[in-house]
């Protein structure tokens, strides 16, 4: 697997803009097989954009509890449009008929939205078939490795070899600005903020 091409793909909606946000941060701020491609507060707005070729994702992640149209029309119209996508409900509370309720609307399954992103994680990879990401644990080293793309880690041997942004962008034949670009993307799934923090990181776990 070679970066964010090989992630899971996945939208979310919550009429809760603070949970939409905190969901998509959540997948977003980490190294995680899971990228978060849009949130949404609103049942039409995500059936929109899952209709949208180029924002298409793998799995819609719904409120159960959405005022208007709730996470199970939501996900029937879905099916219905995009038989491809899967749907996942998310839910605060208990729900009685969930169960009957999620069979009927051909939803995946229904996940507690306060679940650890390794169940996220391990639950979508389910979801979609992918083997390989069932198994995955926050914070695994080996797994960062996997997400950083060619370029990246290209960019960061050059670092780790002590040449200066400007060198390796010559060396690299790509603009300074190229190089910036591809060092934030590894900083970002790395979960460092500098030079110097992602250096340390990756002579310590022998990343690149």
């Amino acid at each position: 697997m070679n970066g964010e091409q090989d992630a899971i793909a996945v939208g979310i909606v919550d009429n809760d803009p603070l949970v939409a946000s905190a969901l998509y941060q959540m997948f977003e701020d980490a190294p995680t097989p899971i990228h978060a491609l849009w949130n949404v507060c609103d049942g039409g707005e995500a059936l929109a954009l899952c209709q949208t070729p180029d924002m298409a994702p793998e799995v819609l992640l719904t409120d159960l509890s959405m005022p208007g149209m709730d996470g199970f029309e939501l996900c029937h119209r879905v099916r219905e449009a995009c038989p491809g996508i899967h749907v996942v409900g998310l839910t605060a509370f208990r729900i009685d008929d969930a169960e009957r309720r999620n069979i009927e609307s051909g939803m995946a399954l229904i996940l507690h939205k306060e679940a650890s992103l390794q169940d996220y994680v391990r639950h979508l990879a389910h979801v979609v078939g992918r083997g390989d990401l069932e198994q995955w644990r926050e914070h695994s080293w080996a797994f960062v490795r996997m997400m950083l793309t060619d370029t990246e880690i290209a960019v960061l041997r050059e670092y780790l070899r002590g040449r200066t942004t400007a060198a390796t962008a010559h060396l690299l034949h790509m603009s300074e600005g190229t190089v910036k670009t591809h060092m934030s993307n590894a900083y970002r799934k790395i979960g460092v903020h500098s030079r110097a923090e992602a250096i340390r990181i990756c002579v310590r776990e022998h990343l690149p």
